[in-house]
């Protein structure tokens, strides 16, 4: 299992939910070895075409999946990122390790230009998003306006225009079988639901932002239906009739990342996912190993009739804390939301928990955001302020008293000055619940860090590492983790 820790289970694709049907799987390793990119390109020159781009947010997660012999020397590597690569070539990523990136983020990162950057307050304010063709759409005021506009786009919308070639296009043009993407495979909704959900997760993020103390005519607060939070428009949706639930989920992360590869006439999916070493060791003493999860906190709501609107609250490579769409490929693999692939915790959340729940993600958005502009922090503060484990963690946490999440990295440094900016802001007339900023301020001394353990906090780390697991997966390893087969398997 040394260099094959993306190796796929022998066992996987006997159930019916498994959709090896729509996506027969191979595994990344036997992928590289197989297509025409090891005919056609020396292991060296597939790192250095790689990693010619390093603006690409994409590139040094995929850096991190490639079995150890496709890494390269660091020699290979740009003059700033050699150190990173000798770590990386014969080691995996550790909590440690994640912890010390985030906080060297800004360093190893190449510098931004503040003119053309927009910071994560902006982001978290803006009220348009990105239609088709690149233009601006203005964010609706109401559910009826929310619908015009979707129903609209199922026309506009069907192909969206390809973009230019970047790094990953011209490595799959050499290659000439591996592709850096998903072909072949459906989205799980359609076009005009996914808009929905990017509508309507901007309008929570603005909704949001009205917490914030503004001055001026210019700034006057976002309304949606007449509501100025997302507690309001969550009361106003279930007097309509709406149904809406959230629960904290855990997945295999990818990072946005797809491949697949072409045989004959048929794609082959290749699942990806980030291995790492987890300080923590097994019955034998071995150090366990498993694979970086992806976590957020999910929201479905399900209107009278219709599909639902799927979003996601989390710290993210977009370069802020707040709502995003949940639009996936159905990658039966990884993010199936009924056949095990994504785990949920125990929790589900509802009526006035759902309404508090949606109070602290508001006040943690204005705080997070804020640091992230008070510090001229990279993507938004991702990795410093947290990982989407660590603000997923940390929002479970203050819902709920505990957190079932592995591993959590959130540096004390980081959150003395959370602590900071939350009374900064306070100060500034932030506007937020009592109870919310007491359940905010308790879960940053209180939530878990999985740098350093002892005997008193092991056990309750290797709780939260299985806990984290998907309870379905090809992936031999997560398998292993669960007690189901050997890691040979």
């Amino acid at each position: 299992m040394a260099d094959n820790l993306l190796g796929l289970s022998a066992t996987w694709g006997h159930c019916a939910d498994d959709g090896t049907d729509l996506a027969p799987l191979i595994a990344l390793d036997e992928a590289l070895e197989q297509s025409s990119l090891r005919r056609g390109i020396s292991r060296d020159a597939f790192i250095k075409e790689l990693l010619s781009d390093l603006n690409h947010q994409r590139l040094i997660p995929l850096l991190l999946m490639l079995p150890r012999r496709w890494r390269g020397q660091s020699a290979s590597l740009p003059e700033h990122l050699r150190s990173l690569g000798s770590l990386l070539e014969n080691n995996l990523v550790s909590p440690l390790l994640l912890a010390t990136l985030a906080d060297d983020l800004q360093h190893l990162l190449p510098a931004v230009s503040k003119s053309s950057a927009i910071n994560a307050l902006e982001r978290w304010y803006q009220r348009t998003i990105k239609g088709s063709a690149e233009q601006n759409l203005d964010l609706p005021q109401t559910l009826e306006e929310l619908w015009s506009m979707t129903a609209e786009a199922m026309e506009e919308l069907p192909v969206m225009p390809k973009k230019s070639s970047g790094t990953l296009a011209k490595i799959s043009a050499m290659g000439g079988v591996l592709t850096w993407s998903n072909r072949g495979l459906p989205n799980v909704q359609t076009e005009a639901a996914r808009l929905r959900n990017r509508l309507l997760a901007q309008i929570l993020n603005v909704l949001g932002s009205n917490r914030m103390p503004r001055a001026g005519t210019a700034s006057e607060p976002f309304s949606f239906e007449s509501v100025s939070s997302g507690r309001e428009l969550l009361n106003h949706l279930n007097s309509q009739g709406w149904q809406s639930c959230a629960r904290i989920r855990t997945s295999v992360a990818s990072f946005g990342l797809g491949a697949s590869t072409r045989v004959e006439e048929q794609w082959l999916q290749i699942p990806l996912a980030v291995p790492y070493r987890t300080a923590l060791v097994d019955a034998t003493g071995e150090e366990i190993q498993a694979l970086m999860p992806h976590s957020s906190l999910e929201m479905e709501l399900q209107p009278p009739s219709g599909s639902p609107l799927l979003l996601q609250y989390y710290q993210g490579v977009e370069g802020l804390n707040g709502w995003a769409a949940l639009n996936e490929l159905h990658r039966p693999w990884q993010n199936d939301r009924s056949n095990g692939t994504v785990a949920y915790q125990a929790t589900e959340l509802r009526g006035e928990q759902l309404g508090e729940t949606l109070d602290l993600c508001e006040l943690m958005a204005a705080v997070h955001n804020s640091e992230a502009q008070f510090s001229h922090l990279h993507m938004g503060g991702y990795g410093a302020l947290g990982f989407c484990i660590d603000s997923t963690a940390l929002l479970e946490q203050a819902i709920t008293g505990t957190t079932n999440l592995f591993p959590l990295t959130l540096g004390d440094l980081w959150r003395q000055r959370l602590h900071r900016q939350l009374q900064h802001q306070l100060d500034a007339g932030l506007q937020a619940t009592d109870d919310s900023v007491n359940r905010y301020r308790l879960a940053l001394d209180q939530l878990p860090q999985d740098l350093f353990h002892d005997n008193q906090s092991r056990p309750e780390a290797h709780r939260r590492l299985k806990a984290s697991q998907p309870r379905h997966s090809p992936f031999a390893l997560v398998r292993a983790l669960n007690g189901e087969l050997s890691a040979e398997d």
